[in-house]
């Protein structure tokens, strides 16, 4: 069960980051799908919370994290300010990074060039978002195979947590 949430924390992570984008481009449709992708990640951090209870003291920090996002969710605070995209990628690139760049959270995981990956991926990611923000040249460009790469990291790495390697 521990895995099995592990894998679709990671997973509606990786979907966030897609809606995100479809959101930046202004590409239409999963305005629904958000909704119900975000709540399907806070229900598993849920029931993961309570599933580790003290084994994992970094867990409070994404609960506080989705804890806000839920609250300016609801309330739709700041939705019609210019500073929000900003805020919403910043807010996205250091939650992903977190769940990527942390040592063992939520799980060990033993691939070795798993990190490089991460931090390559989340580094194009950076890159993009800040060019689509400044409305630089091939801006959209980065950003689109930034944020695949940073999805599809992110399923790795989701995938692969706890899985012990046969030597």
């Amino acid at each position: 069960m521990k895995k099995f949430l592990t894998t679709i924390i990671y997973g509606t992570l990786a979907c966030i980051v897609l809606i995100y984008l479809f959101s930046a481009m202004r590409w239409p449709g999963f305005g629904e799908i958000a909704v119900g992708v975000l709540w399907l990640h806070v229900g598993s951090y849920m029931i993961y919370s309570l599933m580790v209870k003290d084994k994992e003291p970094r867990l409070i920090y994404p609960l506080v994290a989705l804890t806000v996002v839920v609250l300016v969710t609801i309330f739709k605070l700041g939705a019609e300010a210019t500073w929000m995209g900003l805020a919403v990628f910043l807010f996205l690139a250091a939650y992903s990074g977190f769940h990527l760049l942390v040592k063992d959270y939520l799980d060990k995981n033993e691939i070795t060039f798993l990190q490089k990956l991460n931090l390559i991926a989340l580094t194009l990611y950076v890159v993009g978002g800040a060019m689509k923000l400044a409305s630089l040249q091939f801006a959209s460009e980065v950003f689109i195979v930034g944020s695949g790469a940073l999805a599809l990291t992110l399923l790795l790495t989701g995938a692969t947590k706890g899985l012990e390697r046969r030597k």
